[in-house]
């Protein structure tokens, strides 16, 4: 915190200022100062103090002093001393600063005179993009000087160059002290962010599965239908006959036979052979329903071996055992369900049960093919365990949808490009070493003969206009809101919206629109006739100073170190209305209890008033200064007294109820209203300066005369009636009330009689002792 400021000598106006030991600075601060008495001096002091900039100070150099510029400031308990030009030393604290010079670079507006040219208004919200602006200007001018030629030697330099770097990037990386120390930092960041990558790269669950099973389906092929005319033997018999009797073209020759049979006759003799048990088993095996039989058993073997085969299993088992190490990992960085576990040992077994006792139907149903198999209860157990388990694994995927779901949320939430924009900065430190290597200088300097200035300087303006154009989408998105929260707060008929970079005429702008009364209002550019509405011709003086003010409140809203830093307001209402200075003094205030230390630097004392009635720890935390002149020319920063320089409140209050009662027109009676309260409890301090303290109200200095024993308060007794219905009257129309309740109306005879007896209590009291003359 800034506690005092020991001395300034030739700056500004301060010519040789030493403070009184009275004149330190508090967490609240009001200055007041009239115009051209130093106060923009004190904020390019501070300012000049936090950006260790001698150049903000230099310039103020006292015309006509004798002797060199010194400063000393007390900050916390350091003393920071500005000698020679130069500032010794530098605090910790951090100071944010609105003033004009605030105006100027953060919200950018300037004209660009040219032949035959309009004005070109340029508006760019941000002091990095003022300072980018700048660059570009800067480099305009250059390339209008720049010529040279360019020739080729990039194999030689581009040797060691690390990532996609062009010739004309490399050489014009800049050099850096250092440069070993800044590659190390570099590195540890990455360290840092590896566990995000880490995060970004890991794995989802993956869904589990085994083999399903059709009871319906095995149950019809095993128990099956029988078939009284065909012989479960067939396939033996007539391969043992083959095989005994005939060739290696036996089985043909008998299928061609069959194949002849007709009314159970031999195709060969003719004769009966209805009863003949090798025909019946020729005719079984070669029949289309045996063979389909045989090949359906076969078949429901083979499928069953392939889709369970024991790969699945393990396949399923290293699945669970991945989901349950990445589970693991994920509850580290995810809030998670509660977990479903898959307990593998049983499912293993399940398995096993499952599997062979399938293989045992199976096998049943292969010797008997044309036999109704029977499946035990044992079967049908663990048949139901397996299909048990199937619906374990789907509730478990559900499981595993949800988990993912929340991973993903938290990939989407890292930022993706922090990571690699810290490798791509290391491979920047890395080739700006390797730039100003001796073994590339000599090279280098050969290809800076040959190289034209202007393809650089244009390379670099095309890299400036881009991160302006960025930074200042990105400004407006973070702050916009903001900004149309506080415009619409301090009663600004119009909006931000529709922003949009753009580089008219190749100069940098930040363009937006601006919504009044419903209708889109462009910024405008240098072709914008005086006769179309757009910035310089829709916009008040005061609303442009609420947009700047808006701006810097919602950059300190968005600062997560606000708290730590000490916030200077020089001369916040310029070109405000009531309305919205009350609106300023209120928004300074918040700041005052959220932020290390508040100075307010203003000319108008009643904005000082305001913001002194508004601040609740006068005692304890205010310092009332102000900025007076010594001698004819010079200044000093001096003690001073808000309460004692604004008693003209008073007789404000108490003209405004005469008035009323002379019948002046159009007066605002809730107005009235609200000063009788007010009127009394000034004349009342004044009166009894000892009883009734600043910050006691009229219901305080009531109970006071209930219970006085001795003077001046005991002779307020008589008029105590009078106060406690004034009073009471007066409570409606200033407590705290429901906002979306309407207010109450007043009645004007009742507010006359109400005025009246106000008038005369003031008369009253004031013939009430000798002692206690009226003011």
């Amino acid at each position: 915190m800034i506690k005092k400021i020991i001395n300034i000598k030739n700056t500004g106006k301060f010519r040789s200022f030493i403070a009184k030991s009275g004149v330190q600075f508090n967490r609240m601060n009001i200055i007041y100062s009239e115009n051209g008495r130093g106060k923009t001096t004190l904020s390019s002091i501070f300012r000049s103090l936090n950006e260790q900039n001698p150049e903000l100070i230099v310039g103020r150099k006292t015309l006509g002093g004798i002797g060199a510029q010194s400063l000393e400031i007390l900050v916390d308990s350091n003393k920071h001393q500005f000698k020679n030009n130069a500032w010794l030393s530098k605090p910790e604290l951090e100071i944010e600063i609105f003033d004009s010079v605030f105006v100027s670079q953060n919200v950018y507006s300037k004209f660009i005179e040219h032949d035959h040219k309009k004005q070109l208004y340029l508006f760019t919200i941000g002091k990095t993009g003022v300072e980018k602006a700048d660059q570009l200007d800067k480099l305009d001018a250059a390339i209008k000087k720049a010529t040279s030629t360019k020739k080729e030697l990039e194999s030689s330099i581009k040797v060691g160059v690390e990532g996609v770097l062009s010739i004309d990037d490399f050489i014009k990386l800049p050099y850096k002290e250092n440069i070993d120390e800044e590659i190390k930092k570099c590195q540890q960041a990455l360290l840092a962010h590896s566990k995000e990558a880490e995060i970004k790269g890991k794995a989802l669950l993956s869904k589990v599965e085994l083999p399903t099973f059709d009871r319906v389906k095995f149950e019809s092929n095993i128990t099956g239908r029988t078939i009284s005319d065909v012989l479960d033997t067939a396939e033996v018999i007539t391969k043992n006959h083959i095989h005994n009797r005939l060739d290696v073209n036996g089985e043909k020759w008998l299928e061609y036979g069959v194949s002849k049979i007709k009314d159970n006759s031999c195709p060969f003799c003719e004769q009966d052979i209805s009863s003949v048990d090798i025909i019946k088993a020729f005719r079984s095996y070669f029949s289309d329903e045996y063979r389909k039989a045989i090949k359906l058993v076969e078949s429901l073997s083979d499928a069953f071996n392939q889709k369970c085969d024991i790969g699945n299993f393990l396949t399923f088992q290293s699945k669970v055992h991945t989901n349950v190490e990445l589970l693991t990992f994920w509850k580290q960085y995810v809030s998670l369900p509660e977990q479903y576990q898959l307990v593998l040992d049983f499912y293993s077994d399940v398995w096993k049960e499952f599997t062979s006792a399938i293989k045992e139907l199976i096998e049943t149903k292969k010797r008997s093919p044309f036999e109704s198999v029977t499946i035990s209860d044992d079967a049908n157990r663990k048949i139901d365990m397996y299909l048990s388990c199937l619906q374990q694994i789907s509730d478990y995927n559900i499981f595993v949808e949800s988990v993912n779901k929340l991973i993903e949320e938290r990939k989407n939430s890292i930022n993706q490009n922090a990571f690699q924009n810290l490798q791509v900065n290391l491979q920047r430190l890395k080739n700006i070493k390797l730039r100003y290597d001796s073994s590339k200088i000599e090279l280098v300097d050969k290809y800076n003969q040959l190289t034209s200035e202007i393809d650089g300087f244009n390379k670099n303006k095309i890299k400036i206009r881009n991160e302006l154009r960025e930074y200042t989408e990105a400004i407006f998105r973070k702050y916009e809101h903001r900004i149309n929260h506080h415009l619409v707060n301090c009663g600004a008929n119009f909006k931000v919206s529709d922003f949009k970079s753009s580089f008219l005429g190749g100069k940098p702008s930040s363009n937006f629109s601006f919504i009044i009364n419903n209708v889109t209002v462009q910024i405008g550019s240098e072709n914008t006739p005086q006769t179309s509405a757009s910035f310089r011709n829709t916009l008040s003086e005061g609303d442009k100073s609420s947009l700047a003010f808006a701006f810097f409140l919602a950059k300190l809203e968005n600062d997560p170190e606000v708290e730590n830093k000490v916030i200077i307001f020089d001369d916040p209402i310029s070109s405000l209305d009531r309305h919205r200075k009350r609106y300023t003094a209120d928004q300074v205030l918040n700041f005052a209890n959220k932020v290390k230390q508040v100075i307010v630097l203003t000319h108008d004392i009643y904005f000082a008033r305001m913001v002194w009635e508004k601040y609740t720890e006068k005692k304890t935390l205010l310092s009332q200064l102000c900025i007076k002149r010594d001698c004819l020319s010079d200044s000093i920063i001096d003690t001073w007294d808000v309460e004692e320089e604004t008693r003209s409140d008073y007789y404000q209050g108490y003209f405004l109820l005469a008035d009323f009662l002379r019948g002046k027109p159009n007066l605002n009676l809730r107005s009235v209203a609200m000063s009788i309260r007010p009127l009394i409890e000034g004349n009342l301090r004044i009166r009894f300066p000892e009883d009734f303290n600043s910050n006691e109200w009229l219901g305080d200095f009531i109970k006071k005369v209930r219970t006085a024993t001795k003077e001046p308060l005991l002779q307020m007794t008589s008029h105590l009636v009078d106060l406690e219905e004034i009073n009471d009257y007066s409570k409606r129309f200033h407590h705290d009330r429901d906002p979306y309740s309407q207010p109450e109306p007043i009645n004007e005879i009742e507010l006359e009689a109400y005025v009246k007896r106000t008038l005369n209590l003031i008369q009253g009291v004031h013939n009430a002792s000798v002692s206690y003359e009226a003011i």
